[in-house]
């Protein structure tokens, strides 16, 4: 029994001379969304989040390990006017990284309502829309947060999946198990299997092709072409 503790102490004391500092690659295969931003592309995966270069094929890995990211896995992400990426997380709240520094916004020190952020989009005047996985969609201006769900709006289920803002500013709602919520910024319209011809209830995604616009889920806003 001696001799096993010593031996086993010799091997631990051996490996940490050897290798004393541990060296993450935790990334993972399973893209939940992509960024494109000039000469490289963020991936969020479930193992944290990937940036490849474009020109060099290289590519930075970041996770709990490595950085301020507080959470590996990456639902969403969406990049702002001034090249800042906004990434949500599972349950690590809403995270803004301008390159440089993380700032992360949670239930602890902001007004957001629910850590596990599914969809992150920014209409025209900047304002943030954040869909959560049980607290409704979000709104937020840089100082002021406000929700909407199934008992204060029309929204009709309080997951919601994916956001797409249309070339009118209306913004568009998919959820799980309501259908399509659409907001004009008074008027809640629904749209399900009972009124309209949606095949399911089940919303993944929403992408808007406009004559002269492209409204999309990769950046959330609108942009000219």
């Amino acid at each position: 029994m001696i001799l096993i503790i010593v031996l086993l102490s010799l091997i631990i004391n051996l490996s940490y001379s050897q290798n004393p500092n541990w060296i993450n690659y935790t990334y993972g295969q399973d893209v939940r969304s992509i960024v494109f931003a000039l000469d490289h592309v963020w991936l969020g995966t479930y193992g944290g989040l990937v940036k490849f270069d474009t020109i060099t094929g290289e590519m930075e890995f970041y996770n709990k390990a490595n950085s301020e990211l507080p959470e590996n896995q990456i639902w969403s992400m969406v990049s702002d006017n001034n090249g800042n990426l906004w990434i949500g997380t599972r349950d690590g709240g809403l995270v803004k990284y301008d390159g440089n520094n993380w700032t992360i916004y949670n239930q602890q020190n902001s007004g957001l309502l629910s850590n596990w952020v599914l969809d992150i989009t920014f209409d025209s005047q900047g304002i943030m829309w954040i869909g959560s996985a049980n607290n409704g969609l979000g709104k937020f201006d840089g100082s002021n947060w406000n929700y909407f769900n199934t008992t204060n709006s029309g929204l009709p289920n309080n997951r919601v999946n994916v956001i797409s803002v249309d070339g009118d500013e209306n913004i568009w709602a998919g959820t799980e198990g309501g259908g399509i919520a659409k907001f004009d910024g008074t008027i809640w319209t629904v749209y399900n299997q009972g009124n309209s011809g949606l095949i399911s209830p089940y919303i993944r995604s929403i992408f808007f092709r406009l004559t002269g616009k492209h409204v999309g889920r990769d950046t959330g806003r609108t942009c000219q072409i």
